[in-house]
Parts: structure tokens; C-alpha cells; sequence
């Protein structure tokens, strides 16, 4: 097919001049998560768990010696997936891991060197399958317990207010970082949302650039995921009891959750099989169901 100025498509893809228009950067960061057990009294009890997320300390400008998410610029010769993996495999030194692609942040003013458009993703990996390695652009890497919990939740106004806290410790309790999120609902089908970030007073760091956006996303994600979808189970080991897999769904959600095991259905099945290695002695041992359909 030939165009006004009488060119047919090789012909244009010849000429055509790709400094036409500016180029943006584009990365892709990836919001690692994890579950830990926290300090249980009682050897011979199972312990809770807790999230945990992966960052690194930035050792070059911008933001330097501040915390943010790992990731990296996509390469001209690599798809996002691509350039996702490689990253994955860089930072963690492990592939074949549970990803996902979550939300594109671009404001202009995100990323004082140039214009940059970032690509969020999340990770859901095992504590002990992955040693965490600090990159060429950090200085060092460290696991942060994390947690969204909600302060505020007021119905009663013209639109629906919500007021929550993002925190995030290391697990040496020397760094904390906690922001307040104001969520501002609109009460109409649409339910348009309106989101303010503010870094409050007791925390003794912040992350760079707008990471606290991206772990929020990802936080949220991974919530609204857990209730459709089996991912939690990339966190767990293929035989497990159903307290344990309570507590990965609580520390998710971060709250307690009433009737699990009846909530949870057929998702997951009884073996036979024993789990070896556990101060506890299981009674019942569970794994997946695959062929476990979501019904609406």
C-alpha cells in the first residue's frame, strides 16, 4: 500500500528519522518479596510469619546511600521480560521464580537525571532459595520486614477516606521507614482514587525516588492476587500443614484470618506423605491441588 508521499512501507521504514521525537529511559524494578517466621517463645509451636521485601542501598547519584528497589534500565536490544529476568537473575542470582508484571509509573518529574518510565514487577521467592547479592549500582542489599496496615476507614463523608501506614524496618531495627497514605474514594461506580504519600517523622530514612509508590502497588497487587490466584504458594514448600499456609496468607494480607481452612476449599488436598526436619509434628500434610479451578 503506497501513502500520500507515494512511499510504501519499506520505503518509509527507510526514512524514517527515529530523533523525531525524544526518548524516554525506560527500567524495570522489581518489588522482591518474601515470607519470614517471626520469634516464636515456644520451640515446639509453629511461629508466625512475616513479609519481607528485598532493597538495596544506592551507592551513586541520585539518591545516594538511600534505599530503594532493585531493577534496572531496559537494554535497546531486550524486551521488558528480558530485561526483567536478567535483572531478577542479577540481584538474586536465581531464575524460574514467580513474576509479574504490576503498573507503569511516569511522572516527569520521578527521576531528576532524565526522563524515566518504570516498569513495576513483582517477585515472590522462597527465603532460603535465593543469597541476595549487591549489584554494580549498590552499595548494599538487605531484607526489610514490610507491612500496609490500615489506621483509617471513613464512610460517612461525601467520599470514602482511608488512611494507612507503609512500613518498612530492617531486620536489624537500625533502619525504619514509614509512610502515610491518604486514599480519597470517590463513592460512584467508578471509583476514582486520589492517593497522598507522606514520610512522617519517626522514620530514620526514606527510599529513592517514588519506590514507596511502587511497594505500595505491589503490596496491593499481591493482596487482590492471593484471593483469585494459588501465587502464595510459591512461597511454601510443596508439603506443608494448613497453619502454615494461614500464616503466609496473614502476613500477606497482614491481619488474622477467621476460618481459613474453609475459605481455602479445595485449593489444596491431603497426602499421605510426612514432612521431615520440624520441631512440630504435623498431623495432617497438605500440597496444592492442581487441578483446582477459581470459581466466581
Amino acid at each position: 500500500m503506497i501513502d500520500e508521499n507515494g512511499f510504501n512501507e519499506e520505503e518509509f521504514l527507510k526514512n524514517y528519522d527515529a530523533k523525531k521525537y525524544e526518548r524516554p529511559s525506560v527500567t524495570n524494578d522489581i518489588i522482591i518479596f518474601t515470607t519470614e517466621d517471626k520469634e516464636e517463645s515456644n520451640p515446639r509451636k509453629m511461629p508466625r510469619k512475616g513479609m519481607q521485601v528485598l532493597l538495596i542501598k544506592r551507592k551513586e547519584h541520585p539518591y545516594i546511600n538511600q534505599w530503594a528497589t532493585p531493577g534496572g534500565f531496559v537494554r535497546m536490544n531486550e524486551s521488558l521480560v528480558e530485561g526483567l529476568k536478567r535483572e531478577l537473575k542479577e540481584e538474586t542470582g536465581v531464575d524460574n521464580v514467580y513474576t509479574e508484571q504490576l503498573y507503569a509509573f511516569g511522572d516527569t518529574d520521578r527521576d531528576p537525571r532524565t526522563r524515566v518510565i518504570s516498569i513495576a514487577n513483582m517477585a515472590l521467592i522462597p527465603k532460603n532459595s535465593i543469597n541476595p547479592m549487591a549489584g554494580d549500582d549498590a552499595k548494599e542489599v538487605a531484607w526489610f520486614w514490610v507491612n500496609k496496615k490500615l489506621i483509617k476507614n471513613d464512610w460517612e463523608k461525601e467520599n470514602i477516606e482511608k488512611i494507612y501506614e507503609l512500613e518498612l524496618k530492617s531486620i536489624d531495627d537500625s533502619v525504619k521507614i514509614i509512610y502515610e497514605i491518604k486514599e480519597t474514594i470517590s463513592k460512584d461506580i467508578f471509583r476514582r482514587r486520589k492517593v497522598k504519600y507522606s514520610l512522617l517523622e519517626e522514620s530514620t530514612d526514606l527510599l529513592a525516588f517514588d519506590h514507596y509508590k511502587v511497594i505500595d502497588c505491589g503490596i496491593d497487587k499481591l493482596r487482590e492476587k492471593i484471593e483469585e490466584s494459588p501465587i502464595a504458594f510459591n512461597l511454601l514448600p510443596r508439603l506443608f500443614v494448613v497453619k502454615e499456609l494461614q500464616y503466609v496468607y496473614e502476613s500477606i494480607m497482614g491481619k488474622e484470618i477467621l476460618n481459613f481452612r474453609r475459605k481455602i476449599g479445595n485449593m489444596i488436598v491431603e497426602t499421605d506423605e510426612k514432612i521431615e526436619g520440624k520441631p512440630y509434628r504435623p498431623a495432617q500434610v497438605f500440597k496444592f491441588n492442581e487441578n483446582w479451578e477459581r470459581e466466581f
